[in-house]
Order: structure tokens, then C-alpha cells, then sequence
């Protein structure tokens, strides 16, 4: 046999072995595409969630020895009012002396308030210095606004807050005020308002840029019927959401400067990554998307439930640890990390979520065990987006690109006043007010 015959062989010998390999990654794929599909002929969407089994759930009612609840005796009492009975109300007949008193207590609301129309007369005068007319400022009212402060920021709330279609607004004050309003003036005042707060949410993208610790996170949006996101970045004081087009860590990059020795709390999306590397922050990754990835693996694959059940064990000592733990504490943590990341699997799937953990986000597993001031989930930011999904869901996303500016602007100022525990009508009213 000639030496180019034995070339040629070998050729041929290398080019079955790669084929063989291509083989066994497309036939671990078609598995994986053949149990979604088994799912959605069945009628179960993936992302669909398991029926409750009976048997798992508790029984309904409070638990055995568990103390009642009622309501509390308000400290204040605004009116106390005698009611006398000088006849039986059964018959008619006559009623013997006062034979004792009881105390009932009654919560209730005022009328409802009708709409209150004040007419301004405004005073003008020439200022020889500033060669012009100068007139007073109009009390709770934005500049050439047909409506007062209160009604602008109870709109605003029903709308964002509330999450209420604008029909729904206008039957609400039309039959618990007897105000009446068009759809379009519920857009005109939106937008008033989103310009009146236009400060203060700059505001609050600085606070959340000095922020030590921040949650991000994104959720799809829909404006003018194309796909953009709405991104989050949430700590425990403020809130701020921006819309665009794009996935990219650029959109929150200019909100996100000097980050150096600051941490971002991330669900491992990849565009995190990238704002790390510019950005110079640290990560927390998010251990309840991690779980929950594994549990899902495991659901699938028998081999997985190895990861799934050390990454468990891991975390609930990583948990036992925090906030105090010490830097030999970490290391323990990271070896059996290293550990985990040794073990051989034959699933494509459960390689790839393995190297993401054990080695592309080794690093970002446990700040949260040194540090009290970092969570170990980003709940606090899913929490945070959960109103712009109800949103979305009810409005289907933005008509126009100021419908988004003023969705990003009003439900970033809303969500941080709750976050701070104070009343979102109170607290619009008394910024608006102090600015005026």
C-alpha cells in the first residue's frame, strides 16, 4: 500500500470520528426538541406551570394554635355620638330606666367630595427692573393646566399605579366624583406630569447610580406594535425603568458610570457581562434562577439531579454563612463549586449550564455571604418589574415613543415612593408642590 493510500486513509478515518461526534451533539438536540414537542402536543405549554397535587397542599384555614386576627380599635375617635331608645322597637311598649351602656366603634369614609371649581384672579404688574409684566404663581397647579394638582396625580396613580385603562378612569370619576374627563385629557395630563417630574427622576437615576448595591433586570415591551425592552434597575429606595429598542447593556451604561466596587444583582443574562467588564462593577448572580434552572434540568435528565441537588446543598450553607461568613468560609463554598465542576456529563444541555456556573460565574456566586447589604436573589427586582408586566398585559405596551417616556417616568417615580413606605398621592403632591 502506497503512502498516499495510508494519508488518505487516515483522512478518512479522522473525518468519521468528527462525524460520529456531530452525530451524538445532534441526536442529544433532537431529544431535547422532541420532549418540547411531546409537551405542546399535548396541549401543555412550556411555560405553563404543574397542577398543584392535593396531597401536597395544606389544609385550608389557619394552623392549630395560630393567634386570630382583628381589626384594631382606631386610637382616634372623631365623633361620639348617644343613641337613646325610649320605646321597644318589637312592640311599641314602654322601656324601664337605663339598664347599662355598650360601645360599638364604626369605620367609614367621609361623602364623597364633588369637584371644586376656583376661579383666579390674577394680578399683574411692570417690573422696571426686569422690563416685563409679573403675575403670581396659581396654587396647586402646574403652569397653563386646565385641572388642580390632586386630580392630575389621582389620575396618574389609577393609570400607572393601579395599572386602570383610561375608560375605566373616566367611569370611576364620573361615578364616585361626578368629574368628567375625556381620554384625551388623560394623555395631556400624563404628559403634564411626566414633564413636571422630569427633575426628579433624573433624580432618581442618580441615586441609583451611587447606589453600592442595585438589581437589574429587563422584561419585553411592545411600542407602536414593535418589540423593544423595559429595563429595571431597583435597589431597596428607588426605582428606575427605561424603555428602548434594544437588548443591549448600552441602554443602562450611561445610567450605570463609575461602578467600580459596586455590585449589580443579574439572572446571568450575557449583557451583564459585558456592562461588568466596561462598567467595572461586580455581580451577584441571582440564586433563585440558578435553582430553578437546575430543577428544571433535572426534570429532564436523570443525571442532572446531581447538580441540581449540590447546588442546593450550597446554598442553603452558603445561607447558614451570611452575612458574616469569613474568607476561608468562601473558599470552602467556591471548592465545592470546583468540585461540581470536575463531574462528567453526557447532555450537552447540562455541560453548558454547568460551565456557566462552576466557571464563567465562579466568581459572582457569594458576595452575598460577606456582605449583608447583598441579596442572594433578585426577587426585589422582579418584584419591581411585576407592575410593568400587569401593565402589559392589560395595555398591551405604548402606542407612541411619549407614551413610553411618560410610562419610564411615572412608574419609576410611583414605585420609589412605595419602596420608601410613603402614600404615592401624598408624596406626588407634596414633590410637585415644593418644586412650584
Amino acid at each position: 500500500m502506497s503512502s498516499a493510500e495510508q494519508d488518505r486513509i487516515r483522512e478518512l478515518e479522522e473525518e468519521n470520528l468528527r462525524l460520529k461526534k456531530r452525530l451524538k451533539e445532534v441526536e442529544e438536540e433532537f431529544e431535547e426538541h422532541k420532549k418540547e414537542c411531546a409537551l405542546i402536543s399535548k396541549g401543555t405549554p412550556t411555560f405553563v406551570k404543574e397542577d398543584v397535587s392535593h396531597k401536597a397542599r395544606r389544609k385550608l384555614g389557619a394552623p392549630v394554635g395560630h393567634k386570630g386576627y382583628w381589626r384594631k380599635i382606631p386610637e382616634r375617635i372623631d365623633f361620639v355620638i348617644p343613641l337613646r331608645i325610649a320605646q321597644c322597637p318589637c312592640c311599641g311598649g314602654e322601656l324601664s330606666g337605663v339598664q347599662g351602656m355598650r360601645e360599638r366603634i364604626v369605620e367609614d369614609l367621609p361623602p364623597v367630595p364633588q369637584p371644586v371649581v376656583t376661579k383666579y384672579l390674577i394680578e399683574r404688574r411692570y417690573c422696571a427692573q426686569c422690563d416685563k409684566l409679573v403675575e403670581p404663581e396659581v396654587p396647586d397647579a402646574l403652569p397653563g393646566a386646565r385641572l388642580g394638582l390632586r386630580v392630575m396625580i389621582l389620575i396618574a396613580y389609577l393609570k400607572i399605579g393601579l395599572a386602570l385603562p383610561e375608560q375605566k378612569i373616566i367611569q370611576l370619576l364620573k361615578a364616585q366624583h361626578a368629574f368628567f374627563i375625556s381620554q384625551a385629557e388623560i394623555v395631556g395630563v400624563l404628559d403634564q406630569l411626566r414633564r413636571a417630574f422630569g427633575p426628579h427622576y433624573a433624580e432618581i437615576e442618580h441615586k441609583i447610580r451611587d447606589a453600592a448595591v442595585k438589581g437589574a433586570d429587563e422584561t419585553g415591551w411592545r411600542l407602536d406594535g414593535k418589540n423593544h425592552w423595559l429595563w429595571a434597575l431597583v435597589n431597596n429606595e428607588v426605582a428606575w425603568y427605561k424603555i428602548h429598542r434594544r437588548r443591549s447593556y448600552k441602554v443602562i451604561q450611561p445610567a450605570l458610570q463609575d461602578q467600580k466596587g459596586k455590585i449589580i444583582v443579574t439572572d446571568r443574562l450575557p449583557t451583564y457581562n459585558h456592562l461588568a467588564e466596561e462598567n467595572g462593577c461586580a455581580q451577584q448572580t441571582c440564586w433563585a434562577h440558578i435553582l430553578r434552572d437546575s430543577k428544571r434540568l433535572a426534570k429532564n435528565y436523570d443525571e442532572a439531579r446531581t447538580v441540581h441537588r449540590r447546588l442546593k446543598s450550597i446554598y442553603h450553607k452558603a445561607k447558614i454563612l451570611a452575612p458574616n461568613a469569613s474568607e476561608r468560609d468562601v473558599q470552602k463554598l467556591l471548592a465545592r463549586i470546583g468540585e461540581l465542576g470536575k463531574l462528567h456529563f453526557e447532555h450537552k444541555s447540562i455541560r453548558t449550564f454547568r460551565n456557566s456556573i462552576c466557571k464563567k460565574h465562579r466568581s459572582d456566586l457569594f458576595h452575598f455571604v460577606t456582605n449583608p447589604a447583598v441579596p442572594s436573589t433578585n426577587n426585589g427586582t422582579e418584584r419591581a418589574i411585576r407592575k410593568a408586566v400587569i401593565i402589559r398585559k392589560i395595555s398591551n405596551g405604548s402606542r407612541s415613543e411619549k407614551g413610553a417616556r411618560i410610562l419610564e417616568t411615572l412608574l419609576s417615580i410611583i414605585e420609589t415612593i412605595k419602596l420608601q413606605g410613603k402614600s404615592p398621592l401624598e408624596e406626588m403632591y407634596h414633590i410637585l408642590a415644593s418644586r412650584a
